[in-house]
């Protein structure tokens, strides 16, 4: 036996450790988090075969609206067309492959900058210069690559394989347990994105656990967060666990008079606190009383990640007198904390970059988002 298949049995061997019954589930080894192989099978077990999270659908509201973004090494173009539908397209030239579209912007018609040949919002080619010429050039054939694209709760989820599975049974009671939140009512009010160097999976592990709070956020967040209930039992590939907070934790502790009405939809205990949920593998957010954040993580290699956050409000919230001036100061939470966070986890980075072969334990109640995601994850894996 070769020596790089000793290795890869080794590592499935400690994979199945995570598939342990909670109190002695061990966490992903270390290797999944830094290893090139290992990003290899991700993107063909994890990536292509799973409906990933884009986000929220409202941040692009108006015909010809668009934002380009990779995901997974795929460079995409997110777009509301005249029908007020949205597609997700390959970010692709038809004739020689240019990419068609950076950032976010709002256009016409979708055009080339390389050789102009142009395609309708509905990503029809509508004009390709003197290929009428070519007699055996039909331009029905060369329409842009489009990927399948559903919208659940206000959330976008893509499809990028080759054929799609469901997304009812991967999200499974996901809108029941979330309903008290309204989430398709709500507005979102910032988006933006950027980059951390550390492996995706690590940067969602740390938003979904409490276990850091006390070590990494000692004097932003850390005393707003009561200890949390257990994770919530869920029917699809998703983890949820609620937990009472003292204030918002939507702010910082030093902001607290600065809060913003509650969701109207939210009663007790719902409105006392905040529920965290990871939609795998991808996208997660929490759910506060006034506010939402959400973030997606995309993997730029096994060691990078983007990472593209939103926050948002009900729509009576956005149009109060005074939610301008206020909503700074939510905007000042998620900054001050992920500067926080982005600190631990590139130093955490380093770590596992630089360790032996080790898989740690959970802490049953701080981690248990983590710790279901790394039985999903194994699941998908082996």
């Amino acid at each position: 036996m070769k020596n790089s298949e000793k290795i890869e049995n080794k590592l499935l061997k400690n994979l199945k450790l995570c598939t342990l019954p909670l109190p002695h589930r061990r966490s992903l080894p270390f290797e999944f988090y830094w290893q090139n192989s290992i990003f290899t099978q991700e993107k063909k077990r994890i990536f292509t075969d799973q409906w990933l999270g884009l986000g929220r659908a409202d941040r692009l509201m108006l015909p010809g609206q668009y934002e380009a973004l990779e995901l997974c090494g795929q460079a995409l173009l997110l777009i509301r067309d005249q029908d007020k539908a949205l597609r997700l397209y390959a970010n692709t030239c038809r004739h020689r492959g240019a990419k068609l579209l950076e950032g976010n912007g709002q256009c016409q018609a979708i055009s080339c900058p390389f050789h102009g040949w142009t395609y309708s919002q509905d990503g029809v080619l509508i004009h390709a210069k003197e290929m009428d010429k070519n007699p055996n050039f039909d331009f029905a054939e060369h329409s842009l690559i489009e990927y399948d694209l559903k919208e659940v709760e206000g959330f976008l989820f893509a499809f990028i394989g080759s054929e799609s599975t469901s997304l009812e049974k991967q999200l499974g009671d996901f809108a029941k347990l979330h309903k008290p939140w309204a989430l398709n009512d709500l507005v979102t009010t910032r988006r933006q994105a950027f980059e951390v160097q550390c492996n995706w999976k690590a940067f969602l592990d740390v938003f979904n656990e409490y276990y850091h709070l006390n070590n990494v956020h000692p004097t932003s967040i850390d005393n707003l967060y009561w200890k949390p209930e257990e994770s919530d039992i869920t029917s699809g590939d998703y983890a949820s666990q609620f937990g009472l907070t003292s204030g918002t934790g939507a702010l910082l502790e030093a902001q607290q008079l600065s809060a913003l009405s509650k969701m109207a939809s939210l009663t007790e205990p719902w409105s006392l606190g905040a529920r965290y949920s990871w939609i795998f593998p991808n996208m997660t957010f929490a759910a506060s009383q006034e506010a939402i954040w959400v973030y997606e993580a995309t993997p730029i290699s096994s060691e990078r990640c983007q990472i593209r956050q939103s926050i948002c409000f009900p729509k009576s919230t956005t149009e109060l007198p005074d939610f301008n001036e206020k909503s700074l100061a939510y905007y000042q939470r998620l900054d001050d904390a992920m500067s926080e966070d982005i600190i631990a986890l590139e130093n955490q980075h380093k770590g596992l970059r630089n360790s032996p072969s080790l898989q740690g334990q959970f802490s049953p109640l701080m981690e248990e988002n983590v710790a279901s995601f790394s039985n999903w994850y194994a699941t998908k894996m082996i």
